[in-house]
């Protein structure tokens, strides 16, 4: 949705670039159709086929028809919207609200323009827009940064995707000129559609003073007069650079070029370009898609100090300039072109600084986030799989499981918490009672007469495995007893069941007393704050052992704790999550703000270690991350997102911030693609989602873990936002 072609606009360029680069990434069943936005009711153009609706931007009523239109389509999947205050109509385009806040579908908006110091209308405008929206995405770091600031309930939301360009081959100026005839001319260029803010002017101003050391200059300005501007004012910004150009005897040195160049006309002009000048005299100008087209061409810029350019434009590619000052620009391009050696390495080095900004690349990412806006549905046909008569097997090779590792309390376990919910949330899967009723007699079959538990069961005797003598169970126990708790406080259970639950839960109560793990710990004040009220019998134990572990909890963050480094240990290791939500479950339970508050400086902790710009990269368990120490990019495991939405949702919960809910759902993304190697690791043909991954590759085994990490981490965004299933 935004103006497309032949409408005369930025936007509508734009649109249409992501829209044909998108295509070569879709599946051969899905389409792209675009809603174009006309400037009056009187506006006819003739648009291609792609274009399925028009709107008039300036009726408000034809916006929420079409979101009514686009709601009643099964067929439309998402919608992305190019934003700009000045194409929707309204005050600052507040019609685009009557879209936004009425359309049910997963909509994704890419704000071209983010200012640090909105207007309050245009705040308001932005913060409804965010709030209705599933995925902002801006072109440059600097627009990230604001909106963060100004916009703090977006954090989480907000990905980075840069203004694409077109992949043209490098070369130098010389054949280009000639086509153009500008064989013995210095060419500098500005091209883009006219207006008063573009600054020409101060590049005229320069010119006189570059003509003396470089008399073969010629400053070609191309594009016509922007159609909006033609309507109110006609041509007069034109007409001034005219006198202006007549008044400093430019006019051997200053060419117009009124049109709106075809891209491949366009691009002929860049690389006979020999300096490109970007004129904005906007410091808070998010993008300029000129200035992205010109570097991506191989050609050295000299820019104002806008926010885009501000960020892109480096020593190495080009120069920044202050704004309205012709002086600077002037020794800008006078240094340029004092050393052609080096201006031609420029060159070189602008082309090769931006081949990740490829408009193919560029629509890969969008593509990327469309598929994550719609959640897969629930699916556990691989936990019937990986099931048998006993119980959840451990280990798969690929999707096949593998018998020979044998079973864990702590995968059971962990499927049984998977189950109830399910159940819990009426979400039917077939099978769901007959799973319950097998992992909770797995549990029990694990669960020593003395209320101890063992972890690993063989396969073929059903009896414990060694391994068991040679490991801490804590966490393993503690997992069951979440479990246990899971089902116990489950009213759509029937109530055989959950009585079998509060059996194997009491007897294991006194066995949970001392321990001294903080991974358990936080896993047994989970169990016991899910229980409540429900164990009359030990009403009083249940308080003093959330307190006790909730205050072990605070304890070894305080000692392990500095000016930059707040965290529970010496390191940031594996199920990072469960300290930080251990930590605000027990702080809620206890009303007890102080353990509430260390449960979010230490959520900010992970969240700053493990979230990037644009999506989720979990603490690798190659070598973990040590204080003071390099941390591990990979082997990721899948879970680790699902300890870090759980942990997310409980302090969405616990504060209503709108960033947890947006951190969750970029979290979950991992599972999609958006990941460090962009290769889902859900698979939708089997139901499972892959073991780790890789710096080059995904670990193609389906194990029990990453299967039921997966389902919890899907199941608590159902939780959050029960619409979305």
């Amino acid at each position: 949705m935004g103006t497309y072609p032949p409408r005369e606009c930025g936007i509508a360029s734009f649109t249409k670039d992501l829209l044909q680069s998108s295509r070569k990434f879709l599946d051969k069943h899905i389409s792209c159709k675009v809603a174009a936005l006309n400037h009056t009711p009187l506006d006819h153009h003739v648009y291609p086929s792609e274009v399925q609706w028009e709107i008039n931007q300036e009726n408000a009523q034809e916006y929420k028809a079409f979101a009514e239109t686009l709601n009643n389509d099964p067929l439309v999947t998402g919608v992305i919207v190019q934003h700009e205050y000045g194409i929707y109509g309204g005050k600052h385009g507040e019609n685009i609200l009557e879209f936004i806040e009425h359309c049910k579908k997963p909509i994704l908006v890419t704000l071209h323009t983010v200012l640090p110091k909105p207007t309050p209308k245009m705040k308001e405008i932005t913060s409804r827009i965010i709030k209705q929206s599933d995925i902002i995405v801006v072109l440059t770091e600097n627009s990230r940064k604001i909106l963060a600031k100004v916009y703090p309930f977006s954090m989480g939301k907000v990905y980075v995707i840069p203004h694409g360009i077109h992949n043209t081959d490098f070369s130098s100026t010389e054949k280009a000129k000639k086509r153009l005839k500008f064989t013995n001319s210095t060419i500098l260029l500005t091209f883009g559609l006219l207006s008063r803010g573009k600054g020409i002017e101060y590049v005229i101003q320069a010119l006189p003073e570059i003509i003396k050391s470089h008399p073969s200059v010629l400053y070609a300005i191309v594009g016509e007069t922007h159609p909006a501007v033609r309507r109110k004012e006609g041509e007069r910004y034109r007409l001034k650079l005219t006198k202006l150009i007549l008044e400093l005897g430019l006019t051997d040195h200053v060419k117009f070029y009124d049109q709106y160049l075809e891209l491949d006309d366009l691009i002929e002009f860049l690389k006979a370009t020999d300096i490109y000048i970007s004129t904005s005299i906007n410091p808070h100008q998010a993008v300029s898609g000129t200035l992205s087209y010109a570097l991506g061409t191989g050609r050295a810029v000299i820019s104002t100090a806008f926010a885009q350019a501000r960020e892109i434009i480096t020593p190495e590619n080009g120069r920044l300039v202050p704004i309205k000052d012709p002086q600077a620009i002037t020794v800008a391009v006078q240094d340029l072109l004092s050393d052609q050696d080096r201006l031609k390495t420029m060159h070189k080095n602008a082309y090769d600084s931006t081949r990740s900004m490829l408009w193919s690349n560029v629509a890969k990412e969008y593509s990327d986030l469309m598929k994550q806006l719609v959640l897969p549905p629930i699916n556990v046909k691989s936990l019937a799989k990986m099931t048998d008569e006993f119980g959840l097997f451990q280990f798969a090779t690929y999707d096949k499981p593998n018998k020979k590792f044998g079973y864990t309390l702590d995968d059971n376990a962990r499927a049984l918490v998977v189950c109830s919910q399910l159940i819990a949330q009426h979400l039917n899967q077939k099978g769901l009672m007959g799973f319950v009723t097998k992992y909770l007699a797995f549990i029990e079959h694990c669960q020593n007469a003395d209320g101890t538990f063992i972890n690993y069961i063989d396969h073929g005797s059903k009896e414990p495995s060694v391994q068991n003598t040679t490991e801490d169970l804590s966490e393993a126990t503690a997992r069951a007893m979440w479990a246990l708790s899971e089902v116990m406080k489950n009213s759509e259970l029937p109530s055989s069941v959950r009585e079998k639950a509060k059996q194997l839960f009491l007897l294991s109560i006194a066995k949970v007393k001392n321990i001294s793990y903080p991974r358990p710990q936080a896993f047994i004040i989970k169990a016991f704050v899910n229980i409540g009220s429900l164990l009359p019998s030990v009403r009083e134990e249940i308080p003093l052992l959330i307190k006790q572990y909730t205050k072990s909890l605070a304890d070894n963050l305080h000692e392990h704790s500095d000016s930059t480094w707040h965290w529970f240990e010496d390191l940031l290791a594996y199920n990072n999550g469960i300290l930080c939500e251990g930590l605000l479950l027990g702080g809620a339970y206890l009303k007890n703000q102080t353990y509430i508050d260390l449960g979010i400086s230490s959520l900010q902790f992970l969240i700053d270690h493990t979230f990037s710009k644009n999506m989720y990269i979990p603490i690798g368990n190659a070598h973990w991350y040590y204080r003071n120490g390099e941390r591990s990019y990979f082997d990721q495991q899948p879970e680790d997102p699902a300890s870090m939405i759980l942990a997310l949702f409980s302090a969405y919960k616990l504060t209503s911030y709108q960033s947890y809910k947006n951190l969750a759902h970029q979290c979950f993304s991992w599972y999609l693609g958006n990941n460090s190697i962009h290769v889902p690791l859900y698979t939708y043909e089997t139901g499972g989602c892959y073991d780790g991954l890789e710096p080059d590759r995904v670990n193609l085994n389906q194990g029990a873990e990453s299967l039921v990490s997966y389902l919890l981490a899907r199941l608590a965004l159902t939780e959050i936002d029960p619409h979305e299933d």
